[in-house]
């Protein structure tokens, strides 16, 4: 802080106006949000698998254990 004090009056009112600025910059950033683009998982697995049905093994193994 010491050494904005010792800037010429004109200096230091650049220095706080990029500040300034900078702060503003930042507010704006955060209160635009891109929308983010998911990939589509869904038509990955049709292009690898094709149709084929996969058993669920989580499930499979659930009803084991009730058992």
């Amino acid at each position: 802080m010491e050494k904005v004090k010792a800037l010429p009056p004109r200096e230091r009112e650049k220095f706080f106006l990029a500040v300034l600025e900078l702060k503003e910059d930042s507010v704006k950033r955060k209160n635009k949000r891109e929308r983010v683009k998911w990939p589509d998982v869904e038509a990955r697995v049709r292009r690898i698998f094709g149709k084929r049905v996969f058993p669920n093994l989580v499930l499979l193994e659930r009803e084991e254990q009730a058992s």
